[in-house]
């Protein structure tokens, strides 16, 4: 029989058991209803020859399935029912009716009458017998039902168990040959999950072969593990990589365990391939922690709950100084100095509002709360020697989430604190002259403020700037101001207590704190003891400088706020250069009232511009040769509702100052252009007008093309415009002040060169520069007459402009003296009250319309 035909039965013994039953019971009640029909007692009437013989065939047919069906019953359940006289009675019984009913069918042809009485002898007595023994055979036969009925339930709750699995569970009966020897095993059962990791359908491995569909199984000895399995009966548990079982495509890791069936074995294999992942994951990423621990820059230290240590890192060891065997065992408090014990236990006391012990317990309260302690401390290393950390300690927990000890990371602060200090210094103090800055004076005024309105007590700032400091830059180079500033700097600190501060302010400007003053009269003192010590020359390199410096000085309480009183130093200092500098000036509320005159200027200056309050006035100038009117020089002035008539040398420092100046200078070099160019339209004449720039105005990226817009929007000739610049300007970055003028002289536009005469520097640099004029200062012109010095310097102004092919325009000419002295020495043009005082755009048109027609008659 093949193994699909015994499954079969094996799978269906129940419902086969039912139908022979059933066609055993039906035969038998075919066979009485022929009976009845033969002897004519039901029916009446003889018997058709063939139904006999179908009668007959049909009770053989009965007789077998019923002992068939009795026979696989009994034999299944062989051991679980009870009284087997019972069964003999009742098999003796049936075989006797078999055999009477042969007999009287004369099957086995005549049959003496005896052999027939006998048989029914039997049978009867063998029927009595059962019919005795039936209660107590069907007891058992319940039992058998019930324990039939427990046995379909453990089944289905051990399907249901396997099915739902997440092993593989195989079952395999062994596949021997004719002398018995284990050759190879056939699948029996497998569950799902199996199915799954084998990859192959159970209608496809059910009944076959395991060594046939997986040949491997012996190459890797899986085939002899099995059998020894099955021979000695000892279970396998092996951990190992299956080749037959897959996990995400790949051979799965699984542990296998194998037990003995009958003659077979059941395999489960669990699939372990992603807990071995996870394990081989969690060794690397511990592998990875410890290096990471070992090779960490910080101080590690893991201690239990009492304190006591019982790791170190080797960044610790070389850290305290201590071998790693000599810290394990030992409390943390022995690295720790026992007064910040005392105060971190009275802090956290507070904090925690509950008592905290001086001990290790103070590194352990917040990590039991779940928190992260940080906190500088000093560790003591072996040699008694501390060492500045900061300190974080955080809770170690087990797998529960529960504290079972403390680590304690720590960083070597005494670098940084270096470091930190350094920086500190660097961003407080000037790097040139190691004076406190602006920002750490602050912190001091504010300080002194503080103690000032406590104790009722004086103090003093004094704002200064040396004099003309600018010069020595452009003259001699950084490098020889910078020398300067470090001498100024030496003999400020000499004038001074320690208890004093003296800042750098900014450039060429120092700031000097006085606490502690006796009077008034002290912080005077000290500004004058100050300018003595400045007074002797500094010697830098082969030169002798003489520094002066002017200082403004203002005193609490008479301002109370830092800024109040570096303004009011600040007020008192411009002062003492008014006063003509290397002077002490101390601030007074008549001072503040200039700053607040000079405030509302400035803040009347800011919307002067959008509210048009500016206007244009024109300076003529003409030629001394003709005395004809060739051009003129355009002045701003402001009309403020507010300030009434504001002249220049008011506003212009302040426009300089804020920056308005560039706005400014462009409003009033557009409306020059627009006003001549409209003005030479209408008389039919060439009229030059000049216009100051402001140095700021000229060093805007946009100045040339600011120049070229005015031009062309007002149809201006370029060369009938001219630009004036000072000689502070071409000292100034001189390579760059040559670049520009070459770009405004490329457009056609004139250049001249306004006060000459009257810069710090000699005038070496009008040669390196194409100027088309220069304008001699009218503080020349006004005493060239009765001064031989201002007459010798016009003179010779003259004369080098001459050679240099540069036209020479006079300033503030007044008097007919003046002009024939400027004749005299062929100087080229003049300007000034002689001439005109400064005309309004109508009032030059008349001027000019005026010397036009005088022109005009001259020539005829």
């Amino acid at each position: 029989m093949s193994f699909r035909m015994r499954q079969f039965i094996t799978r269906n013994q129940t419902l086969l058991l039912r139908l022979a039953c059933a066609a055993g019971g039906l035969m038998i009640f075919a066979r009485l209803l022929f009976d009845g029909w033969r002897d004519g007692g039901l029916f009446g009437g003889p018997v058709n020859p063939r139904v006999h013989r179908t009668e007959e065939m049909l009770a053989w047919m009965a007789y077998l399935a019923l002992a068939l069906a009795l026979a696989v019953f009994l034999y299944r359940n062989r051991k679980l029912l009870p009284s087997n006289w019972v069964v003999g009675a009742f098999g003796v019984a049936l075989v006797a009716e078999i055999l009477g009913h042969m007999a009287r069918s004369r099957s086995f042809g005549e049959v003496p009458l005896v052999v027939v009485n006998l048989l029914q002898i039997f049978g009867a007595a063998a029927a009595a017998l059962t019919a005795l023994g039936l209660p107590v055979y069907f007891r058992g036969i319940q039992r058998l039902a019930r324990l039939a009925s427990k046995r379909a339930a453990s089944e289905a709750r051990l399907a249901a168990t396997t099915e739902s699995s997440l092993d593989a569970i195989f079952m395999f009966e062994s596949v021997r040959d004719a002398t018995g020897e284990l050759l190879d095993f056939r699948f029996t059962f497998i569950n799902r999950n199996a199915e799954t990791m084998i990859g192959q359908p159970r209608e496809r491995l059910l009944g076959a072969r395991l060594g046939e569909l997986f040949p491997n199984v012996y190459q890797d000895g899986r085939m002899a593990q099995l059998r020894s399995v099955v021979e000695t009966g000892r279970p396998l548990v092996v951990e190992t990589t299956a080749s037959t079982l897959r996990s995400k495509g790949v051979p799965a890791f699984c542990r296998i365990h194998a037990v003995k069936l009958e003659d077979g074995v059941a395999v489960s294999a669990a699939n372990l391939s992603e807990l071995k992942q996870a394990n081989q994951e969690m060794k690397r990423a511990l592998a990875f922690n410890k290096a990471i621990v070992s090779s960490s820059p910080f101080s590690i230290i893991v201690a239990d709950l009492d304190g006591t240590i019982t790791a170190v890192n080797p960044a610790a060891a070389r850290m305290l100084w201590y071998g790693a065997e000599e810290l394990i065992g030992n409390n943390i408090a022995l690295l720790h100095d026992q007064q910040e014990i005392a105060r971190r236990a009275r802090t956290l006391s507070q904090e925690l509002m509950r008592p905290v012990s001086a001990n290790s317990d103070v590194f352990r309260q917040k990590a039991l709360l779940g928190l992260t302690d940080e906190n500088e401390w000093s560790y003591i290393r072996k040699d008694g020697s501390r060492l500045l950390v900061q300190l974080i300690v955080s809770a170690v927990e087990d797998e529960t989430g529960a504290v079972i000890g403390l680590m304690g990371i720590a960083h070597d602060l005494s670098e940084r604190k270096q470091l930190s200090d350094s920086i500190y210094h660097r961003a407080h103090h000037d790097p040139l002259t190691g004076l406190p800055s602006r920002s750490l004076l602050r912190d001091r005024m504010e300080v002194a403020i503080e103690r000032g309105k406590r104790f009722q007590s004086l103090f003093s700032v004094l704002m200064i700037d040396l004099d003309n400091f600018k010069r020595v830059n452009d003259s001699l180079g950084h490098q020889a101001g910078d020398a300067i500033l470090v001498e100024v700097a030496n003999r400020l600190r000499s004038c001074l207590r320690k208890v004093d501060t003296i800042a750098r302010y900014g450039g060429d400007e120092f700031v000097v704190l006085l606490t502690e003053l006796r009077s008034r009269s002290h912080a005077e003192t000290v500004g004058r003891k100050i300018i003595a010590a400045l007074a002797a020359p500094i010697v830098v390199g082969n030169h002798e400088i003489a520094v002066t410096a002017s200082i403004g000085l203002s005193m609490f309480p008479d301002s109370i706020e830092p800024d109040e009183l570096l303004r009011h130093a600040d007020v008192a200092m411009y002062r003492s250069k008014a006063l003509g500098r290397n002077s002490l000036a101390v601030f007074t509320p008549g001072l503040g009232r200039e700053l607040m005159d000079k405030l509302k200027l400035e803040s009347a200056l800011r919307t002067a511009l959008d509210r048009d309050e500016f206007y244009l006035v024109y300076q003529p100038q003409v030629s001394l040769k003709t005395g004809q009117l060739t051009g003129v020089e355009a002045l701003i002035r402001w009309k403020s509702p507010a300030l009434g008539l504001v002249m220049p040398g008011d506003f212009i420092p302040v426009a300089e100052e804020t920056g308005l100046i560039v706005s400014i200078g462009e409003w009033a070099l557009r409306t020059a252009c627009d006003q001549i160019a409209q003005l030479q339209l209408d008389l039919r004449r060439r009229l030059n007008v000049a216009v100051n720039l402001s140095p700021r105005q000229v060093h805007q990226k946009d100045f040339q093309t600011m120049i070229e817009s005015a031009l062309l929007e007002s149809g201006l000739p370029a060369n009938s415009l001219e630009v004036e610049l000072t000689e502070h300007l071409l000292m100034r970055d001189s390579e760059e002040s040559l670049e520009i003028i070459e770009r405004v002289q490329a457009l056609g536009v004139k250049v001249a060169i306004d006060d000459f005469g009257t810069g710090f520097s000699n005038m070496s640099y009008i040669t390196r520069f194409r100027i088309d004029r220069l304008k001699i200062d009218q503080s020349f012109v006004s005493r060239c007459v009765d001064d031989q010095n201002s007459l010798a310097v016009t003179t010779a102004i003259i004369a080098l402009a001459h050679s240099l092919r540069i036209d020479v325009v006079a300033e503030g000419v007044e008097t007919p003296a003046q002009a024939a002295v400027l004749r005299d020495l062929r100087c080229d043009f003049a300007q000034g009250y002689l001439y005109a005082r400064p005309l309004s755009l109508e009032g030059l048109r008349a001027m000019a319309s005026e010397t036009t027609k005088q022109s005009v008659l001259e020539s005829i």
